[in-house]
C-alpha cells in the first residue's frame, strides 16, 4: 500500500462525549480499498449502538456510509441519539444476614444507580461492585446475586434494575499465628485490634498492619488472613514479624537561623530491650550556642501499648546566648505515664525534676523544682502531600511548691493552637497562638528555661530568637512571666512542589499587660520535601522596637 494511503473515520449528529466514546469503540480502521471496507462496515452499526447504549443512548438513529477516491477514503457515521434511556425503577433486594447489618446496609446509599438519571451499563456494573467490596470489607465472602437483570424499554426510554442479593453468613475471625521469635506471644496479643469470634473487617486488618508497623519494633510486618473452605466461616490469621536492627544510629547535621549556628545530632536507639518490649534510646545535639543529652526508656502498657506506656527520661542541657548574657546548665529526671484518650489526645501524667543553674543578665542562681503536672497534645489533618484541613493543640499545666522539695512556689500552664485550612486547589491560610502563663512567690529565682522569650523561626518572625520580651537596666532580654503569640500565613502553590508565602506575626513575651505587640512581616517560599515543607522566609519588624532590618528564617517541619 503506498506510504500515503489513508482512512479517516467521519461522525455526525453526535455530541463530543458520545462521538468520542464510539471512536472508541470503532477502533483500528482499515485500508482503502473496497474488499476492506465491505468487511469493516459489516458489524460496524452494531458497534455504534454498543458505544451508545453503554452511554444510555438505546434508540439512536445510525446510517453508515463511505467513499472512496484512489489511496484514500472515508468512513462516515451518521448518527441520531434521540432521547436517552433513564433509570425507571430500582428493585435492590438483600437476603441473608447482611439485611440487618448497618455497616453494610449503609453502601446502598452510595451505589450510582440512580431513578431519573441515565442509565449507564458503568453505573450498573458499578453498583454491583460496590456491593460486592463491601461484602469482601465485612466478611461477607459467599456474596452473590442470585438476580442481576437490566430491562430496558427503547420505546419508553426507561430501564427497570432488578438486583437481588444473598449476603451468604459472615465469617469471623479464628486464631491468630505469629510468625516471629523475638517477643512473648502475651505482648504481641496486646497489639491485636479483634479476638477470635468477632466479625471479619479488612479494617481490623488494616489497623493491626498499622500499629505493628509505627511501633518501632519492626522492619517488616505482614497481616495475612487464611481463608480456606476447611476452616468454614472462620478466617485464621498469620502474621509474620522481622524485628529491627539491634542498634540504630544515626547522624544529623544542620544549620539553625534560629541561634545562628551549625548543629551536629546524634541519636541511639535500641528498639527492643527484652521480649515484654521494652526500649531504650539516646540523643546528643551540640552546637555553638546549646548542648544537650538525652536518655530516654519506655514501657509499653498492657493496653494499646502504642499509645499507651511508661517511660523514664533524663537529660542534661546547657545553653548560653551572649547577646542575653544568659546561661543555663540544667538536668531533668522525668517520669510520665502516656495514654491516648478517647479524642485522641496523647495525654502524658509526669512528675519531673529539674536542677538548674543559671545566670540572668549576671546574676547567678541554682533552682531546684518538683514539677508534677499533666500536657495534652493532638494533630489532625486531611489531604496528602497537601494538607487540605488540620489542626493541632498542645495544652501543659505544671507546677511545684516551696513546701514539696522546691526552691519556690512555681505554676507555669501553656497553650498553643494551629489551624490550617486549604482552598480554590492551591491556596492555603495557616493561622497560630500560642499564650503562656506563670505564677510565682519569686519570679526573680524562675530558672531561665522556664521564662518566655518571643521571636524566631517558629514565633514572631523578623525579629531574632528571643529578642522580643522584658529586658534589664543593660538592656538584655531577661525573659517573661506571660506569652502571647499569634501568626496569619497565606500560602499560593504555584507548583507540584513549590508555594510562595505572605505572612504577618504578632507577639509579645511580658510582666505588665500594658506591654505593646511586636510585629513582624515578610514572604517566604515553600518546598514540599518528603519529610515536611522546606521554608525560606525574609521578614523584617514593622513596629518600633524591632531592628530596622531584615532576617532570614529557615525552618523544616510540618506545618501543624
Amino acid at each position: 500500500m503506498p506510504a500515503d494511503a489513508d482512512t479517516s473515520l467521519q461522525i455526525n449528529g453526535l455530541p463530543e462525549l458520545l462521538e468520542e466514546n464510539v471512536r472508541i469503540y470503532v477502533g483500528t480502521l482499515p485500508e482503502p480499498n473496497e474488499r476492506a471496507y465491505r468487511r469493516f462496515k459489516r458489524d460496524l452499526e452494531d458497534r455504534t449502538r454498543v458505544a451508545l447504549s453503554a452511554l444510555g443512548y438505546y434508540a439512536a438513529d445510525i446510517e453508515i456510509d463511505s467513499t472512496l477516491a484512489g489511496d484514500t477514503g472515508t468512513i462516515i457515521i451518521n448518527a441520531t441519539p434521540n432521547e436517552p434511556v433513564r433509570v425507571r425503577t430500582i428493585d435492590l433486594r438483600i437476603d441473608g444476614p447482611a439485611r440487618e447489618d448497618a455497616d453494610f446496609m449503609s453502601v446502598i446509599n452510595k451505589i450510582p444507580l440512580q431513578r431519573n438519571e441515565i442509565f449507564l451499563s458503568g453505573d450498573y456494573e458499578g453498583t454491583k461492585g460496590l456491593l460486592l467490596d463491601r461484602a469482601q470489607d465485612l466478611g461477607y465472602f459467599d456474596l452473590d446475586f442470585s438476580l442481576a437483570r437490566v430491562r430496558v424499554s427503547r420505546e419508553r426510554r426507561g430501564a427497570t434494575v432488578e438486583l437481588t442479593v444473598d449476603s451468604g453468613p459472615r465469617h469471623t475471625f479464628g486464631n491468630v499465628l505469629f510468625d516471629q521469635d523475638a517477643f512473648t506471644e502475651e505482648f504481641l496479643r496486646r497489639w491485636l485490634t479483634f479476638e477470635a469470634g468477632d466479625p471479619f473487617t479488612t479494617d481490623a486488618i488494616a489497623e493491626l498492619t498499622q500499629n505493628l508497623r509505627r511501633s518501632g519494633y519492626f522492619d517488616s510486618v505482614r497481616v495475612v488472613p487464611q481463608r480456606d473452605d476447611r476452616y468454614g466461616t472462620t478466617v485464621p490469621v498469620r502474621i509474620t514479624l522481622v524485628k529491627k536492627q539491634d542498634n540504630l544510629v544515626s547522624i544529623g547535621i544542620g544549620y539553625s537561623t534560629d541561634i545562628d549556628s551549625p548543629r551536629l545530632s546524634l541519636s541511639w536507639e535500641k528498639p527492643l530491650i527484652n521480649r515484654q518490649g521494652h526500649s531504650a534510646e539516646a540523643t546528643l545535639e551540640i552546637s555553638k550556642p546549646r548542648q544537650s543529652l538525652g536518655l530516654g526508656y519506655r514501657i509499653p502498657r498492657r493496653d494499646q501499648p502504642l499509645t499507651n506506656y511508661w517511660g523514664v527520661e533524663v537529660g542534661v542541657l546547657h545553653e548560653e546566648f551572649d547577646e542575653s548574657e544568659t546561661e543555663t546548665l540544667k538536668s531533668t529526671l522525668n517520669f510520665q505515664r502516656v495514654t491516648l484518650t478517647e479524642h485522641d489526645f496523647t495525654q502524658s501524667l509526669f512528675v519531673r525534676w529539674e536542677r538548674e543553674e543559671s545566670t540572668i543578665a549576671g546574676v547567678e542562681d541554682l533552682t531546684d523544682l518538683v514539677l508534677p503536672g499533666v500536657s495534652y497534645t493532638r494533630s489532625r489533618s486531611k489531604g496528602s502531600p497537601f494538607i487540605d484541613w488540620g489542626q493541632s493543640e498542645a495544652f501543659s499545666v505544671y507546677g511545684g511548691s516551696d513546701q514539696l522539695l522546691s526552691s519556690i512556689d512555681f505554676f507555669k500552664v501553656t497553650g498553643e493552637f494551629r489551624y490550617l485550612r486549604g482552598f480554590l486547589e492551591r491556596s492555603t491560610f495557616i493561622g497560630a497562638l500560642q499564650l503562656g502563663w506563670i505564677e510565682s512567690n519569686n519570679f526573680e529565682r524562675v530558672p531561665a528555661s522556664q521564662r518566655f522569650f518571643a521571636g524566631g523561626d517558629r514565633s514572631v518572625r523578623g525579629f531574632a530568637f528571643r529578642e522580643i520580651g522584658p529586658r534589664d537596666a543593660d538592656d538584655d532580654p531577661i525573659g517573661g512571666r506571660y506569652l502571647e503569640v499569634a501568626t496569619l500565613e497565606y500560602n499560593y502553590r504555584f507548583l507540584d512542589a513549590w508555594s510562595a508565602a505572605t505572612f504577618v506575626d504578632a507577639g509579645r513575651a511580658f510582666n505588665t499587660y500594658d506591654t505593646a505587640y511586636s510585629v513582624g512581616a515578610g514572604v517566604g517560599i515553600r518546598w514540599q520535601s518528603p519529610v515536611g515543607p522546606f521554608r525560606i522566609d525574609i521578614a523584617t519588624p514593622i513596629t518600633d522596637d524591632g531592628e530596622d532590618s531584615v532576617r532570614f528564617h529557615l525552618s523544616l517541619g510540618s506545618d501543624l
